[in-house]
């Protein structure tokens, strides 16, 4: 798998001499990265991104439709921390000075810090299909995972690595449809071993934590375990994983029209989305190779989970 890299370096030149022209003409939210909370998170993102030796493959294939002025609705598969979509959000701020609106867990709206961030970065409930079509329609531009709790914290990697939980999950292709928006999938390759997922039950204490007083939707989740013990809070002392986000090209939608009138239609067009999405996040993790560092986490991990033990 080759990387764009030698694109993405002339896209930001252009960006850093007069290239700014065309960051204003993309869809999407443009930060300001002089404020301090927000070179405080790209300050942290930095040392995430050495840390995990972190790289974005096809870059330019997102930078295609967005410079032809489409709405893009980006999807990915998703793991229980902040620490993948924060680099992927991070890339496209340094790369294009654009990041999209973001649907985010509703803990964001509801524990007093990440309500304060969520206002500040306008983070879009992800129960509310209502505010992301307005998100979507006013700034053109949104990242969602559409698998969720059920795909992040229920899923059990050992038994299913890298697999989607999307099924009854429409909601992110009704929104395509709905605005006449490309669908571009972001595949994360090494987000599940970022923390090692054990069997043990996660005390209730911390689940009500985590999901803001509602241990409900987390009952079943297991304990994960980073750097230093317990994952307790995100992005604190991951496992050190290269951690790459691979770009598709814009998903085959065939007769939007008629996948808007015909359930059946719609059914049908999301299994068929979902296929090619697990297609190409299954192709993106059979080829990676990783670094040395990577390679024995992974295989410590494998030994771990074959011991039984935890």
């Amino acid at each position: 798998m080759e990387s764009t890299s030698g694109h993405e370096q002339r896209a930001k030149r252009r960006l850093s001499g007069g290239g700014e022209e065309l960051a204003r003409r993309l869809p999407g939210v443009d930060l300001d990265r002089r404020a301090l909370p927000t070179a405080a998170l790209i300050a942290f993102a930095g040392l995430l991104a050495r840390y995990h030796r972190h790289r974005v493959l096809h870059l330019d294939r997102l930078l295609r439709v967005l410079r032809a002025g489409r709405r893009v609705v980006v999807v990915g598969n998703h793991a229980l921390d902040i620490v993948d979509p924060l680099l992927f959000v991070a890339a496209l701020l340094e790369r294009y000075g654009r990041v999209p609106r973001f649907m985010s867990h509703t803990a964001w709206q509801r524990l007093p810090v990440l309500r304060a961030m969520s206002d500040r970065y306008r983070l879009v409930p992800s129960r509310s299909m209502d505010d992301a079509s307005r998100a979507l329609a006013d700034d053109g531009f949104l990242m969602l995972f559409p698998g969720g709790v059920s795909e992040a914290a229920l899923r059990s990697y050992r038994d299913e690595p890298y697999r989607l939980k999307w099924e009854n999950r429409l909601g992110f292709l009704r929104l395509a449809l709905d605005h006449d928006a490309e669908i571009v999938f972001v595949a994360a390759v090494g987000n599940d071993e970022m923390y090692f997922q054990s069997r043990l039950p996660t005390p209730g204490a911390l689940i009500r934590l985590a999901d803001a007083g509602d241990g409900l939707r987390y009952r079943d989740a297991c304990l994960r375990f980073g750097l230093l013990g317990v994952h307790a809070l995100p992005g604190v002392f991951p496992l050190p994983v290269q951690l790459t986000h691979v770009v598709s090209p814009p998903l085959m939608l065939g007769d939007r029209a008629r996948a808007r009138r015909d359930p059946a239609a719609l059914a049908a067009l999301h299994r068929s989305v979902c296929d090619a999405c697990q297609m190409f996040l299954d192709r993106a993790v059979a080829e990676r190779s990783g670094d040395a560092i990577d390679r024995t986490i992974r295989a410590g991990q494998r030994l771990l989970q074959c011991t039984g033990v935890v």
